[in-house]
């Protein structure tokens, strides 16, 4: 037997390439109406991809409608829409795409350890318990057990959105089955931060000290009286002498004092020997990288620590894409609104005003080795005024605290503090901290003005039917925490009824997806055909002797 080198190669060689196979495309229909409360992320379509799967291409419309409000309403009302692919790699369960595939085959994790779930499975419980199922239109009997990949992918979903806007924000578990609350939209506020890194401002630079202990001058002298007896006794410095027998002083010991232009003050220091602080130009340098390299840092917040620190060293973590949800689609719209005037004759100056809007959506993704969930979320919340913001010019009384050229180039940092009663003038700490931002953002932020009969002096929360022109969510002595980023204690007060979801919305599209699925052949109803012409088949056969 004759065995090349070309066959030696390949026989050593152990393959990771899979066979080669014949992919099919299938097409998922997309037909969802649901509600929408307000200030909520409503998923409103989703549906799986398989493993290798690929969403080769797409075109959506989601339509929606607004409720029936009294008024035509003064601030916008916006709606957003998201679509996020969720990788199952993406889920908590799993540690990265080794244990995923040993999932995938039933293999334990660790040897003699439990088997990871590839799908993970709950008791659907009574019907409408599982508000993200009620509102995507998912059916199930009380006692069926189902997936929860369309549960944790929503989690995850907001999870991601969390941990983007604000390391303060609690995070929700992995099988939440409540309606997460909606983000603000503060296009205005992207800027202000509840804190910020000081030191990649500043930088720091560290000295070198020659000798780390210091003389300290003027501590233990005291006037030579009160000793014992009447005696006249010299107490000695406290440094630097060797009349000390204990480590210990006693009541006596004093503090130097001198006299500043008729005001005594204490006369202590500590004395620096020549040369004792220097600067290295190695310090300074270190100064200036670790400035910069905190910068790019910043890119990867929201990841593990040690996921940031493989990155940061220059290393490519190929799954690492696979382990959050993908942005697929970010729109926002407007509703237009439109009035409507009774037409019976008693009631002509009656009216209502309604609004609609729509966005298209067109997905696309590459094959994705792991499966997933492709989520569509919408989120309908009201345009936030912050009426009482303060008028940077009224409020300015000194040239002081114009900008000035010089005096704001040569600023260090160029950060401002944002002050309590800038964001609400009624707030019951003004001059307390609310936030930090760039040097004279004041002069470039947008102020609404509500005046007139619709004048507000306080965030009250009794109705008052000349504000139903205004859908106002606010809150009293605001502050940079969870009630300004998620839309907490929404309501529905300009809305004609008040106790029902606030909008409505209609998804129609066509998704192709190709893949590994393998489809049978077209079927037709069974009518005996083959029976038919096997019947004219000769059914004997030759015995052989």
């Amino acid at each position: 037997m004759n065995v090349s080198a070309a066959d030696i190669k390949a026989l050593a060689r152990t393959k990771t390439t899979p066979i080669p196979v014949q992919r099919s495309t299938r097409q998922v229909d997309i037909r969802a109406l649901t509600s929408l409360p307000a200030g909520k992320m409503v998923p409103i379509a989703a549906f799986p991809l398989l493993r290798e799967d690929r969403l080769r291409s797409s075109q959506m419309r989601i339509s929606f409608e607004l409720m029936e409000t009294v008024e035509i309403l003064m601030n916008a009302v916006n709606v957003a829409v998201k679509a996020y692919l969720v990788p199952n790699v993406a889920f908590e369960r799993f540690s990265g795409f080794d244990e995923l595939n040993r999932a995938y085959e039933g293999i334990p994790n660790q040897e003699g350890g439990p088997v990871t779930p590839y799908i993970e499975t709950m008791v659907a419980g009574a019907y409408g318990s599982i508000p993200i199922h009620k509102y995507l239109g998912f059916h199930a009997a009380p006692t069926d057990n189902i997936n929860t990949a369309y549960i944790e992918a929503y989690n995850q979903i907001w999870n991601f959105r969390a941990k983007n806007r604000s390391k303060g924000l609690a995070l929700r578990s992995r099988l939440q089955t409540d309606l997460a609350t909606a983000f603000w939209q503060h296009d205005s506020f992207r800027h202000i931060v509840p804190d910020f890194d000081q030191a990649v401002i500043d930088g720091q630079v560290a000295l070198n000290v020659v000798n780390s202990a210091l003389p300290v001058k003027g501590i233990g002298i005291h006037n030579s009286d009160n000793s014992p007896g009447g005696a006249t006794a010299t107490y000695k410095h406290s440094l630097g002498d060797a009349s000390w027998t204990t480590p210990w002083m006693g009541s006596e010991i004093g503090v130097k004092s001198r006299n500043d232009g008729g005001t005594w003050r204490p006369d202590v220091f500590a004395e620096l020997q020549a040369n004792g602080i220097t600067v290295s130009l190695s310090n300074i340098e270190l100064a200036r990288k670790t400035q910069a390299f905190a910068e790019l840092r910043k890119q990867y917040g929201g990841h593990d620590n040690y996921i940031i620190d493989l990155l940061m060293d220059g290393i490519t973590i190929p799954e690492q894409q696979w382990r959050q949800p993908i942005l697929l689609a970010d729109k926002t719209t407007v509703f237009g609104v439109s009035k409507r005037y009774a037409t019976d004759g008693g009631n002509l100056t009656d009216s209502v005003v309604s609004g609609a809007t729509f966005v298209d959506l067109n997905l696309v993704t590459p094959v994705v080795p792991c499966g997933g969930v492709i989520m569509i979320v919408a989120e309908i919340t009201p345009e936030q005024l912050f009426e009482r913001q303060r008028d940077t010019y009224l409020h300015t009384t000194t040239v002081s605290q114009l900008p000035q050229y010089l005096r704001d180039t040569l600023d260090p940092e160029k950060v401002d503090i944002v002050k309590n009663g800038e964001m609400d003038t009624s707030h019951a700490t003004p001059n307390g901290a609310f936030g930090y931002a760039p040097l004279n953002w004041a002069w470039s932020k947008s102020v609404p003005q509500v005046g007139g009969r619709f004048f507000r002096p306080a965030a009250v929360t009794t109705f008052d039917e000349d504000r139903q022109r205004i859908w106002a969510v606010e809150t009293a002595n605001p502050t940079l925490g969870p009630d300004f980023y998620l839309c907490n204690g929404m309501h529905t007060k300009p809305f004609v009824v008040t106790n029902q979801d606030i909008g409505e919305s209609l998804a129609r599209g066509v998704m192709t997806i190709d893949g590994l699925t393998v489809f049978g052949g077209a079927l037709v109803e069974a009518n005996g055909d083959y029976a038919e012409v096997l019947s004219e088949a000769p059914q004997t056969r030759i015995v052989k002797a």
